[in-house]
């Protein structure tokens, strides 16, 4: 049965859709943030078992969970602008699709093992391993998975950009944001190498996830006002 008037119930569902996770996606944003900043661990020795960490739970483990749900948000975010897409387009979303599921598994996977499975073992001094995975070791698989994860979230970004190529003003704002996003990841990690080497710590995490967050915020903002106008894409 063919739409009435011209109508889509496909599409209107789609961008309804859209509309709700992108304004979401910006408060949950603002919220990771604000906990994460509130949360910076306090620096301490090898292997990361003083007293302070102890002290700090489990303040320094609230941001983690908005952060998970962010992840789904983030790829619900990333399914409705596959759905916006013109068909020309569509393949752009669908690898920015793929590699959204990637990253948000890596940074799910990561999240609840820091939140569920380190606090226990800290409180229990079942200690092995533990200097590798906790989030207070600078070179530590926590923050080296955390910079895989953001920057898939940037290459997100930038497969996303061609999708917005209709020219209106909102468009192209949402187009450069996204390719600048990817610019800035890459020219910051390009950086911290050129500075720093491999011995980088946690530098380049702490502007990734910056990058990353800052642009879901401004991102949600626009998204939420294309998908609110609902406007039809050949």
């Amino acid at each position: 049965m063919g739409d009435s008037a011209g109508t889509n119930p496909r599409r209107e569902a789609a961008t309804l859709f859209g509309y709700r996770v992108a304004v979401a996606i910006t408060v949950l944003t603002v919220l990771t943030f604000a906990l994460a900043l509130t949360a910076l661990p306090d620096k301490v020795p090898y292997p990361f078992t003083d007293d302070v960490i102890a002290a700090q739970w489990p303040g320094d483990y609230y941001w983690l969970f908005p952060a998970m749900v962010l992840m789904l948000l983030f790829v619900a975010l990333v399914a409705a602008v596959h759905e916006y897409a013109p068909d020309l387009r569509k393949i752009y979303g669908l690898l920015a699709l793929c590699i959204a599921v990637i990253a948000a598994a890596v940074l799910l996977i990561n999240y609840y093992i820091q939140a569920v499975v380190m606090p226990t073992s800290l409180q229990k001094g079942q200690l092995d391993g533990w200097s590798i995975f906790t989030q207070y070791n600078p070179h530590g698989i926590f923050i080296a998975l955390e910079e895989l994860g953001y920057l898939l979230m940037t290459l997100v970004f930038l497969c996303l950009a061609p999708i917005f190529s209709s020219g209106t003003r909102l468009e192209r704002a949402i187009r450069w944001l996204f390719l600048g996003s990817f610019a800035t990841a890459v020219a910051s990690l390009a950086a911290v190498l050129a500075l720093r080497g491999m011995d980088r710590e946690d530098v380049f995490e702490i502007i990734i996830i910056s990058i990353v967050w800052l642009t879901l915020i401004a991102a949600g903002i626009l998204l939420a006002l294309l998908f609110r106008r609902g406007t039809p894409r050949a």
